[in-house]
């Protein structure tokens, strides 16, 4: 093949790719433009977490849930006295445990109620609700620890002295006979020894 039909061949497929090129561009360009996603709301949403009582409903609530704190930690310790009474070292083990647990969360709930009250006086809406929340928190765990510190001792600390049982008995079943009366027993059958056949 001679240089100039070399050359030729080179420019036809030079034509081709360049005209290739520009029908590629206009196909890209004549396509409607993408639609642009909408702009998207501040990402920062607040998430209000705080109660929605108002300021005096908080505080009184917060002090009600310390009174009730401290209602089951008195109830607690009354359980360990009397299990150290009569000397159960599992029951007194078992309540201790939980009357510790209940001291504890009794005194950081006592210092949320007065972050409480300081963020109240200061409106400070953010802070007083955060403390609420960790109040009731706590209060919910210190209700759990007081039914379990019940649990430790058992059911007989429900019954207050022994139990009295009283029946009652229908007049017409007693003409028959006390029916709590056992009946004598029967009188042994006596039988005669079995005849010998050598006799």
């Amino acid at each position: 093949m001679g240089l100039h039909a070399y050359s030729g061949t080179i420019g036809k497929w030079l034509g081709r790719g360049a005209l290739a090129l520009v029908f590629a561009t206009t196909a890209v360009s004549a396509q409607p433009e993408a639609a642009k996603p909408a702009a998207t709301p501040d990402a920062e949403v607040k998430f209000r977490k705080g109660s929605q009582l108002t300021v005096a409903e908080q505080l009184t609530q917060s002090q009600n849930y310390l009174t009730k704190m401290k209602v089951v930690q008195a109830r607690a310790e009354k359980l360990a006295k009397r299990a150290r009474t009569d000397k159960d070292l599992i029951k007194l083990n078992c309540v201790n445990d939980k009357l510790i647990r209940i001291k504890g969360s009794l005194r950081v709930a006592e210092g949320n109620g007065n972050t409480l009250r300081i963020a109240a006086s200061r409106n400070d809406d953010g802070a007083r609700n955060h403390e609420f929340s960790k109040l009731t928190i706590l209060f919910q765990k210190v209700t759990v620890l007081g039914q379990e510190a019940e649990a430790c001792i058992g059911e007989e600390i429900t019954y207050v002295g022994k139990a009295k049982v009283t029946v009652e008995i229908d007049p017409e079943v007693l003409k028959a006979g006390d029916p709590t009366t056992e009946p004598p027993p029967p009188l042994p059958v006596i039988r005669p020894p079995i005849a010998s056949p050598f006799i």
